[in-house]
């Protein structure tokens, strides 16, 4: 499994500058950054509503704390935003990336565009959630904070990147129980994702090659299954 797992890391590392996936990360970009710039210019708009103290000094520091924030939460926001808008193109690169390592098992159904939107919201809550909870203890708690960081994040992210590659091949019925029978296999996958995304800069990056390395782990779970148990 080790084995799979790091040839499955640098397949999709290989692959994730590639033509196909640059658009795919410059789109969910673009679409980013115009959600980002329209709720930064509606909350900067919003602060201009809070009642000034008076004072010429302490009213000119909170202003700028205040700006500042907006920009910090807008900075926080755009992994998580990201990964909204990935699942959109999940057909995308389900197909690429099966078209060059699993041609001869190419995912036979269409995600629609509700069905993407509804994968990139509940992803965009899980982000939220856990790394509201989980940053804190990086700092908070060195060492055993990092670890507890890349075991929540494994479990949450390699559920929810594992559940989106599915979709391609599975009724939704049946990818809840294929993902706990491979438990062990998708959260050592969540937890390689869950450990990019605490690299500043590259963690842009994660909802894409999430998206794309669990699409490997899937191909691998599903020849697993289709693989006959020797007889002993």
């Amino acid at each position: 499994m080790v084995r799979f797992m790091i040839g499955a890391f640098g397949k999709t590392l290989s692959q994730i500058f590639s033509k196909p996936f640059r658009s795919i990360l410059w789109r969910s970009l673009g679409m980013t950054l115009l959600l980002l710039v329209t709720l930064g210019a509606v909350g900067l708009w919003g602060t201009g509503y809070i009642p000034n103290l008076g004072i010429g000094w302490a009213d000119t520091i909170i202003d700028v704390l205040i700006d500042a924030a907006v920009i910090v939460g807008l900075i926080f926001l755009v992994i998580p935003v990201t990964a909204i808008f990935i699942p959109l193109f999940l057909d995308e690169v389900g197909q690429a990336v099966e078209e060059r390592h699993f041609p001869a098992s190419i995912g036979p159904r269409k995600q629609g565009i509700i069905e993407g939107l509804w994968l990139g919201i509940k992803g965009l809550f899980v982000l939220l959630a856990v790394n509201l909870v989980a940053l804190p203890l990086v700092f908070l708690l060195p060492g055993l904070g990092f670890v507890i960081f890349l075991v929540v994040n494994g479990f949450l992210l390699g559920r929810e990147f594992f559940e989106a590659a599915a979709v391609r091949h599975y009724p939704p019925a049946q990818i809840k129980q294929l993902r706990k029978r491979h438990s062990g296999r998708v959260f050592i996958a969540g937890m390689a994702v869950a450990a990019l995304l605490a690299i500043p800069i590259v963690n842009i990056l994660v909802p894409l090659f999430g998206t794309a390395f669990m699409v490997h782990v899937l191909q691998g779970v599903m020849a697993r299954d289709a693989t006959p148990t020797p007889a002993t």
